[in-house]
């Protein structure tokens, strides 16, 4: 039975030799995110195709070396990046270390994953906002469980939905650390604790991002504003 590596190995060599693309890595890196089954016919197909075989190779790799988790997080990360963002639509290098960045949070692992890049290069000084955060975020906040923040953001989604109806799915789950200390989107909070289980929170003024230390790595959140 032939295996993701092979098959992708197969269709790459076909590419390479028979149809003589000779940028295919590039190729591959923008078609990273398009569906096989909604691509057309002929070369087009065979690229796309190779891509996801790629990146099921990549998800492979990291679950094989114990990374699901912090690939899982920041893939999240990734798919949330807004359109017109393109140099943050994949995992880039800043200040040394690999990160991923959707404009309201950051991962950095201490050891870097098999991702996209992104089809552009990325310009952001990610590596200035993780060293003011070390510096100023001193205030130590209560790490929540991931059971925890599961059940409350499911039960806080369905009393949204008896509220809002139609446009519940509009409305940010807030997590609040308590009194004079700042709300986040719960979602994006679970996110890095699915990558970074345990990490150390800690938080500046009610405005500037929470800083997250992990043995694994490291991750900004930025604050939202609460509802009252």
């Amino acid at each position: 039975m032939l295996n993701t590596s092979t098959i992708y190995q197969v269709v790459y060599d076909y590419l390479a030799s028979n149809e003589g693309i000779e940028n295919i890595d590039a190729l591959l890196e923008k078609w990273e995110a398009t569906d096989p089954a909604k691509a057309m016919s002929g070369t087009p197909a065979l690229i796309t195709l190779c891509a996801a075989l790629r990146d099921d190779m990549r998800t492979e790799a990291n679950k094989a070396s114990g990374k699901a988790n912090i690939e899982k997080a920041m893939r999240a990360i990734i798919k949330n990046v807004p359109e017109h963002q393109r140099q943050l639509q994949g995992a880039f290098t800043s200040d040394g270390k690999q990160c991923v960045c959707d404009g309201f949070r950051a991962i950095c692992p201490n050891t870097p994953l098999d991702l996209p890049a992104p089809p552009v290069p990325c310009t952001m000084d990610i590596g200035r906002w993780f060293a003011d955060a070390r510096h100023n975020a001193a205030t130590p906040l209560e790490t929540p469980s991931q059971g925890e923040l599961k059940s409350y953001i499911k039960i806080t989604k369905a009393e949204n939905k008896a509220k809002y109806g139609k446009s519940a799915s509009r409305q940010c789950v807030l997590w609040d650390f308590g009194e004079g200390r700042p709300a986040v989107n719960a979602v994006y909070l679970l996110d890095i604790l699915t990558a970074f289980p345990d990490a150390a929170i800690t938080c500046g003024t009610m405005t500037a991002p929470l800083y997250f230390s992990h043995a694994d790595g490291e991750a900004i959140l930025l604050p939202v504003r609460r509802n009252d």
